[in-house]
């Protein structure tokens, strides 16, 4: 390491003094001398900085004052304090402690000095500090990502395909779309997921819908396509946009939260326009009300003519 500025000012060494100190011991003698001091700046090593060590390898998993992925700060404190080689001992090679909990992977990398550091600073830190008594199940479900809205997570949901996306519309209206198979599964409504059961299970289970499914799509409303394709999706005002090919024809489908009452508008662009009429077929369900704002709906299907079906919308109230 090399010696500070600040190390030099104290030992002295200006250009003057140097110059006199050869004068004085001789040449041969101050290079003795020299190699000595250049040697303990060496020596001179910075202790660790244990806040800076905490946030780059502990504060994705470990809060203040409330368990989110491992135990909070206050917590610990009071599980290690006056123990800094028991708190070492267990970072460095971590078990099985907690049932429903990922386990903490091992932090020998940080070194033991790294360590201790880690610990001083979670004792002054979290000196006084009274955890938060929390309700069991996710522990995400009060943060403040969690609670945004709208929201977007692509994470296993029940009765739909591995590559489900979860859509909170806003607060009240939420959706589950299918990636995998280019179409809407369900909406429902009084809250969004309780993602607990697959962060747990570390993706081998699936969310649990927090509300009552409205409305269930059995089908793709375009019928058995072939040549399906999903394209991805893009983001407007926090809401996802999904892109999809269905033949030689790209699809957009874009849902919007209604602005009163329960239920959405579904967007559809289809490009290059149709060369015939197009026909969908949506799902009866009891409580349900499908009207368009272009093309024939009889029922639950919708005929539309080649320029109708460009782009046109349609609105789904649910009861």
């Amino acid at each position: 390491m090399r010696c500070s500025a600040e190390l030099v000012d104290r030992i002295g060494l200006s250009v003057t003094l140097r110059s006199l100190a050869v004068i004085v011991l001789g040449p041969d003698l101050m290079k003795h001398v020299l190699f000595c001091l250049i040697a303990t700046c060496t020596g001179v090593s910075a202790a660790p900085d244990g806040a800076q060590l905490f946030t780059t390898n502990c504060a994705a998993c470990h809060l203040l004052d409330q368990m989110v992925v491992g135990p909070s700060l206050a917590e610990i404190r009071g599980l290690y304090l006056g123990k800094p080689d028991d708190f070492v001992k267990w970072c460095v090679a971590p078990k099985k402690k907690r049932e429903n909990v990922i386990d903490m992977p091992s932090m020998v990398h940080v070194g033991d000095e790294g360590l201790k550091a880690i610990y001083d600073h979670i004792m002054k830190v979290a000196q006084g500090v009274q955890a938060k008594k929390q309700d069991p199940g996710d522990p995400y479900k009060s943060s403040a990502t969690y609670t945004a809205r709208p929201q977007m997570q692509r994470i296993f949901m029940p009765n739909a395909g591995p590559a489900a996306i979860a859509v909170a519309l806003d607060a009240t209206n939420s959706l589950c779309w299918d990636a995998g198979e280019c179409r809407l599964r369900y909406a429902w409504t009084g809250g969004f997921i309780d993602g607990f059961p697959y962060w747990r299970g570390n993706g081998s289970s699936v969310a649990a819908v927090v509300g009552t499914v409205k409305y269930t799509e059995a089908k793709s409303p375009f019928g058995e396509a072939k040549d399906l394709k999903f394209l991805g999706y893009t983001m407007k005002d926090k809401l996802p946009i999904f892109r999809y090919q269905i033949g030689t024809q790209m699809v957009t489908e874009q849902f919007t939260p209604l602005q009163e009452g329960s239920g959405f508008h579904r967007t559809f662009t289809v490009t290059p326009t149709p060369a015939t009429s197009l026909a969908l077929e949506f799902t009866a369900q009891e409580g349900v009300t499908i009207t368009s704002n272009k093309g024939t709906m009889e029922g639950t299907k919708l005929t539309l003519t080649p320029a109708d079906a460009a782009t046109f919308t349609l609105t789904f109230s649910l009861k």
